[in-house]
């Protein structure tokens, strides 16, 4: 075998997994199908938070659409896990395939010096030019879009409806997170028990950070019965350790460095939560101006943020500043 031969063979080997990792995660579909649309922001209405068990939400058709939900729901968690197993097992023995055709093809050529000179430097240009980098990066890529997929996938459709959906409805104190930690346990384990040990961490990081979007989708997207008062923050910061620590595991879970960096932003929101509808409004007015600058209010947070806060506070006066600065309706009866 002449060594443009040797090549095209690395080349076609290449390009197989590449084309095998593609077609892997073009099955798992757009990420948007799983996560519902947001609400439309309205102001507090007293009436709304009464109907908030018998209001029929208006459902999303991508989601309602029975094809596409079969088939999100063939795609498991242990599915998903058998799939990043079968990537990691590739992935891990790229640079055993490529030692031993480059082992066999040095052993065919005959080995007078000059050509066993020849053989060698060949060898280690194959070696240099990492063959199979293709390769690597797309099932790289292809790990790291199954584990956000699963992660979001978990929180977003099997636990829609306890966590999306119902989580501090009607009131912060009555629907406190503690509740979802047994389904998040049992989704957690069911993770475990397939995933090779390699790659836990990574998936079990994309349940973290699904959960964390799931806890700022019910923050400041909640829709217009969730309503928090400013007494709730102290509950929400209760709530927010209860999620770390059972991602810490004591110990055993994800490292705590990690989690902390990723809670990072649910902490802020929750502190935001903290602050008298006065001192919210005074640092929306002083910050709008400023966020054509990129710069942010003292509280440290974008416009959009606290006005998503504003939204969801429930009292008359945050009321009646939306109605009049931003012309954002009440919720609907």
């Amino acid at each position: 075998m002449r060594s443009t031969e040797l090549n095209a063979l690395f080349r076609g080997i290449d390009n197989a997994f590449q084309v095998y990792a593609n077609h892997v995660t073009d099955k798992l579909g757009s990420k948007e199908d799983l996560v519902p649309p947001e609400p439309v922001l309205t102001r507090y209405r007293k009436e709304a938070g009464i109907k908030a068990f018998v209001k029929k939400e208006i459902l999303d058709p991508r989601i309602s659409e029975e094809r596409r939900s079969s088939e999100i729901n063939i795609l498991t968690t242990a599915a998903l896990c058998v799939q990043l197993n079968t990537l990691h097992y590739a992935i891990s023995q790229l640079n055993k395939l490529e030692d031993s055709i480059l082992e066999r093809w040095t052993r065919k050529k005959p080995h007078e010096n000059f050509l066993k000179k020849l053989v060698e430097e060949k060898s280690k240009s194959f070696t240099k030019n990492d063959t199979f980098d293709g390769s690597r990066k797309d099932i790289n890529a292809a790990i790291d879009r199954i584990c956000e997929f699963t992660g979001t996938k978990i929180i977003f459709w099997d636990l829609r409806e306890p966590f999306i959906d119902n989580l501090y409805k009607p009131s912060v104190s009555k629907s406190r997170l503690e509740s979802l930690i047994e389904p998040l346990d049992v989704e957690l384990s069911k993770l475990c028990d397939v995933i090779v040990e390699p790659l836990r961490d990574r998936v079990v990081t994309g349940l973290l950070q699904a959960s964390l979007d799931g806890l700022l989708r019910v923050l400041l997207n909640g829709g217009p019965f969730r309503v928090f008062f400013p007494s709730d923050a102290k509950q929400l910061e209760e709530d927010l350790e209860i999620l770390k620590e059972f991602f810490i595991s004591g110990g055993d879970g994800l490292p705590r460095g990690v989690v902390e960096n990723q809670v990072a932003r649910a902490r802020h929101v929750v502190k935001l939560h903290g602050y008298e509808t006065r001192e919210l409004i005074d640092d929306l007015r002083s910050g709008s101006s400023q966020d054509m600058l990129g710069t942010r209010g003292k509280l440290g947070a974008d416009s959009e943020t606290l006005l998503r806060i504003l939204c969801h506070r429930s009292d008359s006066e945050a009321s009646h500043f939306l109605k009049k600065q931003y012309k954002i309706p009440k919720s609907s009866s």
